[in-house]
């Protein structure tokens, strides 16, 4: 069939509108083989980034590790493109979902009341529609969390060994196994508990916990797929040699990973990570003993340490190996469309690379403090919480340690007064100490890091850069070649912009169509010509017009 885009309609160009619109690639077909989702089908498939915030709230009074832990509240104020869900949580381990069945409905999205040990299908309700939605999955893209409070203290009725627990700092990731929760899976479209790639967000207390592991904080939530075009991979923990993947997007080798003395070294080809993009990391270690994980430029590529968090040696010198240590990447290039951040001198706020300059402002308030605004608009008002959310990875070396990546943590929090995201980066200072704010006795101290952010809008994300998008709106069509015409002229940018034409990263208007990685149609001779045909009709048209 033969249609009209917007575009076209400008330029008086006829084009095949599966040109236009590129290739829209479909969920997985659901099924239900074990005969558990009611004949309820989930909504929206991600393939496009999406985001949440996320509240989780602690019951007291309780017990860290004990009695009440997993009786939580979790609720999403603000998500999108596409909504969250979760069909499991308990103290320290929450299933999450994206695309519930009706995104109206309160009965796809969790109690908001407390609930002790929430998993419907497995326990307690019988069944929740909480469940139909598409399970997180590592097979099909990239998971990051960031803490969204600068600790948290549940009061003098949350306590261990009858003394209240005092400050929580948290961390946040999402594991690589061992995952429960019912929900249509992304990969194979199987509604089942976890298995076959399912991740969960894991949530812990950084620091020494007398080795209790997990407890209870709010995070920020994003993900991003691999059918989009997005890079990276959920490495396996290694010590030396090459590295294996447990995911990762289509077509990456393994070789591009490779372990030396349990820290890892990432190297993309063509891309230098001084000056090409940003690399975010996570832990993936999946028991109660949370880890850390940062990545810094290094010759070209990155060098990603994994730790315990609550390793005593303040020095950074140790770190986890195998089988622990395993980790997730995201490559997220500053050419990507949207793209809102940049790679950040924690010393003072300035920024060694970015994209989207006159969007954001970064000042530093103290040691390991900093403020971020995000605007609408060059010059506009600031966006809030409610707007987006930020990730955020340790980008630097050890001080004392040159070749092990930092051992910092990073956490944010809105501020509403001022309408700025409070930005904090820790270290552990020292153990038995009287300026823990807990009763273990960790020193967290506040102290700069090197890092990278961005910026992940709830409306309109960001997006992969694609070849021959001069305008970088996430899409390669007759626009940009009016942008190749006027200000460009070279033949090497029109080659890029002819064999992309056609071809979207997805906007964030819907979220769930999106151009497959690899599938970028070869445009036709028909299509092109009927668009160089209407430019040239057009132009005639406004030269008449002036004249």
């Amino acid at each position: 069939m033969i249609g009209f885009c917007r575009y076209c309609l400008l330029t008086g160009a006829v084009v095949l509108l599966a040109m236009c619109g590129g290739v829209v690639v479909a969920a997985p077909t659901p099924t239900d083989p074990e005969g558990m989702a009611m004949g309820f089908l989930p909504g929206t498939f991600p393939t496009t980034v999406t985001a949440a915030n996320m509240t989780v709230e602690q019951f007291t009074p309780a017990t860290l590790a004990g009695g009440g832990s997993d009786n939580l509240r979790v609720s999403f104020p603000a998500a999108g493109p596409i909504k969250w869900t979760e069909s499991r949580h308990n103290e320290g381990d929450i299933a999450l979902l994206i695309g519930p069945g009706d995104p109206n409905d309160p009965d796809y999205f969790p109690p908001t009341t407390f609930f002790n040990n929430y998993r419907p299908l497995a326990g307690d309700p019988a069944f929740a529609k909480t469940t139909i939605a598409w399970r997180v999955n590592q097979q099909t893209g990239a998971a990051l969390a960031t803490v969204r409070h600068n600790g948290v203290d549940w009061g003098p009725n949350f306590t261990f060994n009858g003394t209240p627990v005092g400050k929580i700092n948290g961390i946040a990731y999402f594991n690589q196994t061992g995952a429960a929760g019912w929900g249509y899976r992304m990969n194979d479209g199987e509604f089942r508990n976890g298995g076959n790639g399912s991740t969960d967000l894991q949530i812990g207390m950084a620091g020494f916990d007398n080795l209790n592991g997990e407890s209870t904080t709010s995070a920020a939530v994003a993900y991003f797929p691999y059918e989009q075009g997005w890079t990276g991979a959920w490495v396996n923990g290694g010590n030396d040699g090459a590295a294996t993947f447990s995911a990762s997007a289509p077509g990456l080798d393994p070789s591009t990973v490779t372990w030396s003395s349990s820290s890892a070294t990432v190297t993309l080809p063509g891309v230098n990570s001084a000056s090409d993009g940003m690399l975010f990391v996570a832990p993936t270690h999946d028991d109660n003993n949370t880890n850390i994980a940062a990545a810094f430029p290094n010759a070209g590529g990155w060098t990603v340490t994994a730790r315990e968090d609550d390793d005593p040696n303040t020095a950074g010198t140790t770190v986890e190996m195998s089988p622990e240590n395993s980790f997730q990447f995201l490559y997220v290039p500053y050419s990507a469309a949207r793209l809102i951040g940049g790679h950040v001198q924690g010393s003072d706020a300035s920024l060694i690379n970015s994209a989207g300059d006159d969007l954001f402002d970064i000042t530093r308030n103290a040691a390991g403090e900093y403020a971020v605004s995000v605007y609408d608009s060059p010059g506009g008002s600031k966006l809030t919480e409610n707007d987006g959310m930020l990730i955020l990875s340790v980008a630097g070396s050890m001080a004392g340690a040159p070749t092990l990546a930092d051992r910092a943590f990073m956490s944010y929090e809105y501020d509403s007064g001022t309408g700025d995201f409070i930005l904090q980066s820790r270290r552990l200072a020292a153990t038995g100490s009287p300026n823990s704010e807990n009763q273990f006795g960790d020193w967290l101290q506040l102290q700069d890091a090197n890092f990278y952010l961005a910026w992940v809008s709830f409306t309109n994300p960001l997006a992969p850069s694609l070849d021959g998008d001069f305008n970088e709106d996430g899409s390669v069509d007759a626009a940009d070649y009016v942008i190749w015409r006027k200000s460009i002229g070279t033949p090497e940018a029109y080659d890029a912009w002819r064999a992309n034409f056609g071809a979207t990263a997805g906007s964030g208007s819907g979220g769930g169509a999106s151009l497959a990685a690899g599938s970028v149609p070869e445009p036709s001779s028909l299509a092109l010509g009927g668009l160089m045909i209407g430019l040239t009709m057009a132009s005639r048209i406004r030269s008449r017009s002036a004249a």
